[in-house]
């Protein structure tokens, strides 16, 4: 008997037949990564086919989730587009970097007003904004948010570094006035995208014109200011 057991049980290894593994439990992620994969996810959605495209659904399944791990993070739709807004806007609009600050006003201005728009940015941004406009009463927040984190960021930006060379002497202005005069700044600097939204969306303004287009803004702007070592490129 004993013989006859080790001869079967010594039969697995004859066969070459693999052992059974048990599956663990799969890597979790912690909310903060799951938070960026949902919001990656929602983010490639807009710039592919626009603000319609962008459902829970479809960012559920982009990000290989369900719509119940959304939920968990987000309060709904309307908030997760929000805080997609916002991290677009702190990429496309960033503050001056410390190694930044001894530059001459001219360049610190150049930079704050260069913005770092990834590849297919301004088709899917003109998109957003024709939708929302039209979807303005639907969705008050967004609409909202949307302002705050592209332009109004930009301004803010602006706003401060105008406000320390208003207190270094670099310009003449009221110290109260930073705010609208990085307004006028801004406004200056980029074409308004109503014409465009009307009539154009492939009218896109080459790199090289919107540099043109900053520098002299730029150029008129500290010109108006009584700015004094404007540095060469002025």
């Amino acid at each position: 008997m004993a013989k006859k057991q080790a001869s079967l049980g010594g039969s697995g290894c004859e066969t070459g037949t693999p052992a059974t593994r048990r599956r663990g439990r799969p890597v979790q992620m912690d909310m903060t990564a799951r938070e960026e994969r949902i919001l990656d996810a929602a983010s490639s959605l807009l710039t592919e086919g626009g603000f319609d495209h962008v459902t829970m659904a479809a960012i559920a399944r982009r990000a290989g989730m369900s719509k119940r791990t959304l939920y968990e993070h987000f309060d709904g739709h309307e908030a997760l587009l929000g805080r997609v807004i916002s991290r677009m806007g702190e990429r496309i609009f960033r503050p001056l970097q410390p190694e930044d600050e001894g530059r001459s006003l001219t360049e610190r201005l150049q930079i704050l007003l260069t913005l770092n728009k990834p590849p297919g940015a301004e088709n899917s941004k003109l998109e957003f904004l024709r939708t929302l406009i039209a979807r303005a009463q639907t969705y008050p927040v967004l609409s909202r948010q949307l302002l705050e984190n592209g332009r109004g960021r930009l301004i803010g930006h602006v706003s401060e570094e105008l406000a320390r060379a208003i207190e270094a002497g670099e310009i003449e202005l009221a110290p109260d006035s930073a705010t609208l005069a990085a307004e006028m700044l801004v406004n200056l600097t980029f074409e308004d995208p109503v014409p465009r939204l009307l009539l154009c969306a492939e009218c896109d303004a080459s790199p090289e014109e919107m540099a043109q287009r900053r520098d002299l803004a730029i150029s008129l702007f500290l010109h108006g200011c009584g700015a004094k070592n404007l540095g060469a490129s002025d």
